[in-house]
């Protein structure tokens, strides 16, 4: 599920594994950190193990830990940008690696086999790096080492290997340093993911009580049209946390989601931007501009969500279409029908909807059609490939094509450069949101900066 309080700046997608780049999150933080790990165990076990065959002439196994030296190598240049094809790569040529190793180790006498032990700690690894959402990485694939792991310990691929075994009086080196360092890998591992887990529970008791403490923060980015006159702003969450300072939605929002605190901080943002709203409704020059608030599929998902938002506004008395409500269609997965009626009522009360990060998931034309929404905003991947890119371009006509058939107004974000703004202006676009024209600020200092274009 994909929600996004984003910062423009720090823009947030909760990870999904489809080969594009991620932020600096916790779970990206935990991943490099287990390449890290990787990298070594791979690299010190191929470098000494190829040595060491190729010492014996065995060139033929010697080639193997060649091989597992370049997937901790590979494993080196992951951790520093990686993506779903390198980690996947990685987890099967391990998988590979490990299988060959263990038919090759059959055990002896007085030496058990050892080398499916590895097994175990390339499950665990994947497991913890792979989206549960990713049926076969995140599921099927740590279940076929889990397989693998217990038919090589009770004999079921048992072979005479006498032939192309290892020297035997290296098997019993062999098997002390493959249970030693898969037991030190998996340690690790379970190291790494239990810090983790208590940074995260930790951070997780703070923001339960960070609405209570008055730490979120709102900022607001402009929304201008076609000349650069603001036609309202975009509320965007901060934490000033007491001990790491203001911290982005990317180092909390999934947490809040996990925990429904975003529940509190949604409605927190949403007064927040209505007490705004209702200063702003004491000055003639923005009076009438609105304010545009993110709102989580959990939001959503809430009985009382419909009933809370109108509350809220009420309670401030501000216009309800100076209101618009951001969502994406993740937040039609759990219940569509649910979700549109909720959406239906807010409508019906004078609140406007938008759907956000247009064309960066599963956007499509049925979806469209079946929301209640009056304006759809376009994901700012289009804008930077439409500088290199004319298929990009083309689709920035086509989807402004379908606003206007739809009698949908469209607003393009992420707009960082002043020829970006003008091939906008020249396909029909007349809503703009970016670095261009101003940061997220806070709400005094975007006020005058609104003040300031109007003048």
């Amino acid at each position: 599920m994909t929600n996004k309080y984003n910062t423009k700046s720090s823009h947030y997608r909760e990870v999904e594994w489809l080969g594009k780049k991620f932020p600096q999150s916790d779970k990206v933080i935990k991943i490099k950190l287990l390449l890290q790990l990787n990298t070594i165990a791979c690299t010190v076990l191929g470098i000494f193990w190829a040595a060491c065959y190729f010492l014996y002439s065995r060139n033929d196994l010697a080639l193997i830990f060649v091989g597992l030296f370049l997937v901790g190598i590979c494993s080196y240049y992951s951790a520093r940008n990686f993506s779903y094809a390198y980690l996947a790569g990685m987890a099967h040529a391990l998988f590979l690696i490990v299988t060959l190793i263990s038919l090759i180790d059959s055990p002896l006498e007085n030496i058990p086999r050892s080398a499916h032990v590895y097994f175990l700690p390339l499950a665990i690894g994947v497991v913890f790096i792979f989206n549960p959402k990713d049926k076969y990485m995140g599921i099927i694939f740590p279940r076929f080492c889990l397989a693998f792991f217990a038919a090589f310990g009770v004999g079921l691929f048992d072979i005479d290997s006498s032939s192309f075994s290892p020297p035997e009086n290296i098997r019993m080196i062999g098997c002390v340093s493959n249970y030693t360092f898969s037991t030190l890998i998996l340690a690790s591992i379970i190291r790494i993911y239990i810090k983790n887990l208590n940074e995260k529970v930790d951070l997780a008791f703070s923001l339960a009580q960070a609405v209570v403490k008055n730490e979120i923060v709102v900022h607001y980015q402009v929304q201008v049209d076609a000349k650069g006159k603001p036609l309202g702003a975009e509320a965007l969450v901060r934490w000033n946390h007491p001990e790491r300072g203001l911290l982005s939605p990317d180092k909390f929002i999934p947490l809040a989601e996990e925990s429904l605190v975003i529940r509190d901080i949604g409605l927190e943002v949403l007064r927040q931007s209505c007490r705004l709203l209702a200063e702003w409704s004491k000055d003639s020059s923005l009076k009438d501009k609105y304010i545009a608030v993110n709102v989580s599929p959990v939001q959503l998902a809430d009985e009382d969500f419909v009933a809370t938002v109108i509350e809220v506004v009420q309670n401030f008395g501000v216009r309800p279409e100076l209101i618009e409500l951001e969502l994406t269609e993740s937040a039609l997965i759990i219940d569509a029908e649910q979700a549109i009626l909720k959406i239906q009522q807010l409508k019906d009360f004078g609140i406007q909807w938008a759907l956000d990060d247009f064309g960066s998931g599963f956007s499509s034309l049925s979806i469209i059609k079946t929301l209640p929404v009056q304006k759809i905003k376009i994901d700012k991947q289009f804008i930077r490939d439409a500088k290199s890119n004319d298929s990009s371009k083309n689709l920035l006509k086509k989807i402004f094509e379908i606003s206007e058939l739809l009698e949908m107004e469209a607003i393009v974000e992420g707009v960082e450069e002043h020829s970006q703004h003008e091939m906008l202006i020249d396909i029909g676009y007349s809503q703009f949101q970016g670095f261009l024209f101003g940061h997220p600020k806070p709400a005094s200092e975007v006020t005058e900066k609104m003040r300031s274009f109007l003048s």
